[in-house]
């Protein structure tokens, strides 16, 4: 006899993480391409962290990157959905408001350890990067939370 046991909704903050990773990846990649390897956006990050430089893309520097990447898009979606659902803010404001922290956070990573995404791509990426963000979470939020699909 089959068990029907309800179906267990899957946390809004996956939905809109998962939306949100694979959006800003795609963004770093094309940034990175543009600036001549793929990597490099990854790899400045971890490079920060494991206090290396960037320069030379290696491998693990980016896979590292990668998965450092998608863990802080994943974070970023839990506290935007924590705003919304919590905090009751509207949906473009919180998602303003983690786009920005995105921002300052690479910012005080670059000037604190002098390695990082700041130090490697110019403002005007940031700021597009910080921008694919933004519309990111707000798809995401219009997929994963039921209160606002008929918004």
């Amino acid at each position: 006899m089959p068990d029907h046991a309800p179906l267990r909704p899957i946390t809004p903050g996956i939905v809109v993480g998962g939306i949100t990773a694979a959006a800003t990846t795609g963004a770093l990649i094309a940034i990175g391409r543009r600036l001549g390897n793929a990597g490099i956006p990854f790899a400045a990050m971890s490079a920060a962290l494991f206090r290396r430089t960037a320069a030379g893309g290696e491998v693990g520097l980016v896979f590292a990157g990668i998965v450092l990447h998608i863990t802080l898009m994943f974070v970023l979606a839990f506290v935007c959905v924590w705003l919304v659902e919590r905090l009751e803010l509207s949906r473009v404001a919180a998602a303003g408001l983690v786009a920005l922290g995105e921002l300052a956070l690479s910012w005080v990573v670059a000037w604190s350890r002098g390695a990082g995404m700041a130090t490697i791509l110019p403002l005007g990426d940031r700021v597009v990067l910080a921008l694919v963000t933004v519309l990111a979470l707000i798809i995401g939020m219009r997929f994963a939370l039921p209160s606002l699909r008929n918004a």
